[in-house]
């Protein structure tokens, strides 16, 4: 029963995840279609932007506190006090650090230059970061129910969510013809409308207000985020940088679309079922078989990811073809996306073991990992990505995240030990990329689409 609890949940987890994520996959049709190749290597740097002032923000370590304390709080008086307490941490850090952002909008433009001018106008940059700012107001309310495990009530928003930003998107973009400022408008938009709601919501519940204690506290648990997720932005986004540095903004368009790909791969697989895992891991830690629990999950969920991953592979052609539309430039996007992937497995793998961390309360050690870490993948993007272009930013992807694999392995092993079923993830992988590489050799026909959904079908059977 519990079991069959654990996959509704993950079921309709993982149906909101998708939500939460397929606009930005189900959008790229429309971006490839509606925007010249320069644009959409400038949205895709634009995006990214935008990401790092979230984790300046201490979004994401705030959002990770609000799990951890809510779900080991032991009344739901305190569960309501650790909720408004990190949304005070997140509304101040925002207009204080968000301010400052905006006003640095207009010399960080001035680094992307060509010929001597600026290739991001400031007032985009301040709109892709406003959607940042807004997109907590709804993030920490949902998080809130993924603690509740209100699975069925998380779909719903997402859902709406989603049929509103395309909507919004498909309005400012093709209708108004706004181009890059219509995508970054229809997403501060969406996240303003819903974040304020949603926000409301919870706060007009009957609470405690915040206290000393927990603010205290969140803020020791994030900040330790801070540093490290700055590495984890390098880790994840860095190669975009490195590439419009040598290669310009219509390689990063083209790598920017294989990498969409292959991020869809965690989206479909792992996502769901890690954020049903994350509400109920700390129950587990404490029983006498957690390391053997951890262990199994750990290879359940990665062996999703593998399926997943192996269709990405296997289709990689279709892929772009599909969301790239008629223009052949996109066509080189197909040959980054199975490194990628072998770079997401390595990353989904290393956010499973981070479970030690959390249910230690020691994350101030992720941060030696994710400098450690930051180090080697600075030295291959320099290494590769000038000789090789985007698949040199693949490869040292690759490098990067399977040097943090082992080393958060290491780590946390030592603070909370946990039986990996190494030889089981050993034989699905290798069998994974055999099946692959036969796909490679089959010619680029109408029946070799059904030869590959074969081989898709023969991973699981094997």
């Amino acid at each position: 029963m519990e079991n069959r609890s654990f996959f509704r949940h993950a079921l309709l987890y993982g149906l909101g995840s998708v939500l939460m994520q397929a606009s930005g996959v189900v959008l790229v049709p429309l971006y490839t279609r509606c925007l010249s190749i320069t644009e959409v290597g400038a949205l895709e740097v634009l995006g990214r932007c935008a990401e790092m002032a979230g984790t300046l923000l201490l979004i994401g370590g705030l959002r990770q506190g609000l799990m951890t304390f809510y779900q080991q709080s032991k009344s739901d008086a305190e569960r309501e006090q650790v909720f408004r307490s990190t949304m005070a941490l997140l509304i101040l850090i925002s207009v204080l650090g968000g301010g400052l952002i905006m006003a640095l909008a207009g010399p960080v433009c001035n680094f992307f230059q060509s010929d001597g001018r600026p290739m991001i106008s400031p007032a985009l940059m301040r709109l892709a970061v406003l959607g940042v700012l807004l997109e907590p107001l709804a993030m920490m309310p949902l998080a809130l129910l993924q603690a509740r495990v209100e699975s069925a009530l998380f779909v719903i928003i997402t859902f709406s969510q989603f049929v509103v930003r395309v909507a919004l998107c498909v309005l400012f973009v093709v209708v108004l013809q706004w181009g890059v400022a219509g995508v970054f408008t229809a997403t501060a938009v969406t996240c303003g409308a819903y974040g304020i709601g949603l926000s409301l919501r919870e706060l007009l519940r009957k609470g405690a207000w915040p206290d000393r204690e927990h603010l205290v506290g969140l803020m020791r648990f994030a900040l330790p985020f801070l540093p490290g997720a700055l590495g984890f932005f390098i880790l994840q986004n860095g190669d975009r940088f490195f590439l419009w540095r040598w290669r310009g903004e219509a390689a990063v368009g083209v790598y920017g679309l294989g990498y969409k790909v292959a991020l869809t791969v965690a989206t479909f697989s792992v996502a769901p079922l890690y954020m049903v895992w994350a509400t109920r891991m700390y129950k587990a830690a404490e029983a006498p078989d957690a390391p053997q629990v951890f262990g199994r999950t750990f290879t359940r969920i990665m062996s999703a990811f593998m399926l997943v991953g192996l269709a990405a592979c296997l289709f990689q052609d279709e892929a772009v073809r599909i969301l790239g539309g008629a223009k052949p430039e996109y066509a080189s996007a197909a040959v980054i996306i199975a490194p990628v992937v072998l770079a997401g497995f390595f990353q989904s793998a290393a956010a499973l073991m981070d479970a030690g961390f959390y249910v230690r309360r020691r994350t101030g050690l992720k941060l030696y990992i994710t400098l450690a870490s930051t180090v080697v993948i600075l030295v291959l993007y320099v290494v590769l990505i000038p000789t090789y272009g985007a698949m040199g930013a693949a490869l040292a992807t690759v490098g990067g995240f399977a040097f943090l694999a082992v080393i958060t392995w290491n780590m946390t092993q030592r603070i909370f030990p946990v039986e990996y079923e190494w030889g089981r993830l050993v034989d699905l992988m290798g069998l994974a990329a055999g099946l692959w590489l036969v796909s490679r050799f089959l010619p680029a026909t109408g029946w070799a689409i059904a030869a590959k959904g074969g081989l898709w079908l023969a991973w699981p059977l094997l």
